[in-house]
């Protein structure tokens, strides 16, 4: 899901980038904001939406003590996307951008301000820049012409090279707290209950909104409870298990994930019992996980983990693979590890 591109979400709020927001404003406003900026986090906390804003804010003619105008010329031409001096680059397809895309880039940022006073270059998907394209931004970085500002954004700061980290200045964003999120769901009409689908989307707002806002109600029960059920009945009843992995195979990205998070709460049950409480993705299954984690070793649950996480790696790096054909060895791994308990 690309929850920064999803036209439903863009005019939702962040509460929690809010702070954030606020602390480039004042920074700029004191003179101390940097010409390079990297904002870091999960998929599904508004990254590229929090840059978008700071960038009109730049380039706002008549900025405001909490944010742009949203009135002048200029936000005007932001807000119609047809800004001169705002300047995207982002790769396609998840491929690379390359060197030429950044001398483009640079010879850009060479020119004069078109309108006001500053120029925003926002790089969104920062991890894909070459080592080739990523050094010859360097300079730029380091010596922005004029009043350019370079707003870079990424999964996790390991992504990018240490020499381009040394010239930026990092900011992490952290997911909200339960009592937030829960509060601005439920203002946006939605309430819930179990904390389990917070866990499920690891608290990344957007995400989490995306999958509530446009998951079809066809789709029936919740996928966690056919994944309890597939696995109980597994091992119960061993004739299900082509059955349960044409389920699994049909999407193997999420479906996989979704029985890794299942093996991790028993892991978790297993060395802390009496603080997991609702930190855990099912949540709404205690019971049976309960019975499941007296049944099965610690060696047993790593074992299930690191091979169901290498099978759902090569599915998803080779996809000529036959599917159920793997995940039928990945379902036979986990009945014999109950089974020699």
């Amino acid at each position: 899901m690309n929850d920064e591109t999803n036209d439903h979400l863009k005019s939702v709020s962040t509460p929690w980038l809010t702070p954030t927001f606020q602390q480039v404003i004042n920074s700029y406003q004191g003179g101390r904001l940097s010409h390079g900026l990297l904002f870091t986090g999960s998929l599904g906390l508004g990254k590229y939406k929090l840059a978008k804003n700071i960038a009109q804010y730049l380039l706002c003619s008549d900025k405001q003590a909490n944010g742009p105008c949203l009135h002048c010329h200029s936000c005007n031409l932001f807000l119609a996307n047809n800004h001169l001096d705002f300047h995207l680059l982002q790769s396609e397809s998840d491929k690379a951008i390359g060197i030429e895309q950044i001398r483009g880039l640079i010879e850009i940022i060479n020119e004069r301000p078109n309108l006001g006073d500053n120029k925003v270059v926002l790089i969104k998907n920062a991890a894909q820049l070459t080592t080739a394209a990523a050094n010859a931004l360097l300079k730029t970085l380091e010596e922005p012409q004029g009043n350019t500002y370079l707003i870079l954004l990424a999964r996790t700061h390991h992504q990018l090279l240490p020499t381009m980290l040394s010239r930026v200045q990092h900011t992490h964003l952290h997911t909200p707290s339960d009592e937030l999120l829960l509060s601005w769901l439920a203002e946006l009409g939605f309430i819930l209950e179990d904390k389990g689908v917070l866990r499920l989307f690891q608290n990344s707002p957007l995400a989490l909104l995306n999958h509530l806002k446009v998951a079809p109600e066809a789709q029936g029960q919740d996928e966690r409870v056919t994944c309890i059920e597939g696995v109980f009945s597994l091992l119960n009843q061993p004739e299900t298990l082509f059955d349960f992995s044409r389920f699994l195979a049909e999407s193997v990205e999420g479906r996989l994930q979704l029985l890794f998070y299942m093996l991790h709460d028993i892991h978790k049950l297993k060395l802390s019992p009496e603080t997991i409480s609702d930190d855990v993705v099912f949540g709404f299954a205690l019971p049976q996980l309960q019975i499941w984690q007296q049944q099965l070793p610690l060696r047993s649950l790593r074992y299930l983990c690191t091979e169901l996480l290498h099978t759902r790696t090569l599915l998803l790096e080779n996809r000529s693979l036959k599917k159920e054909l793997l995940i039928n060895a990945l379902l036979i791994k986990i009945k014999n590890e109950f089974k020699e308990v």
